[in-house]
């Protein structure tokens, strides 16, 4: 299949304020980082490159880790960039970056 990417952005509701808030982000982007999948977090989302039926299962978790960590709501911010011949964050964004 061809490569996809999905910039995600997660907003959990959670008692206790900024830092509690960070904490479940935290766990959000360590579990991106744990599928292997390349990623780059930016200030206000995670952009990820990878089949697109793997972002929608990240997508998924992401949701489930923000609930177990005790959020009472979560609000997902989710951009999908997917073509037939595959697309990759490289190509994209690579002629911006400092050498």
């Amino acid at each position: 299949m061809a490569l996809a990417n999905m910039d995600i952005q997660i907003l959990p509701t959670i008692e206790g304020g900024e830092k509690e808030k960070y904490t479940v982000i935290d766990r959000v982007i360590e579990h991106i980082i744990g599928t292997g999948l390349k990623y780059e977090v930016g200030g206000l989302g995670t952009t990820i490159e990878g089949e697109f039926k793997d972002l929608l299962s990240i997508l998924e978790k992401a949701q489930e880790i923000c609930f177990d960590e005790g959020a009472e709501r979560v609000t997902t911010i989710a951009k999908f960039d997917h073509k037939k011949e595959g697309i990759t964050i490289d190509e994209k964004v690579g002629k911006y970056r400092k050498k």
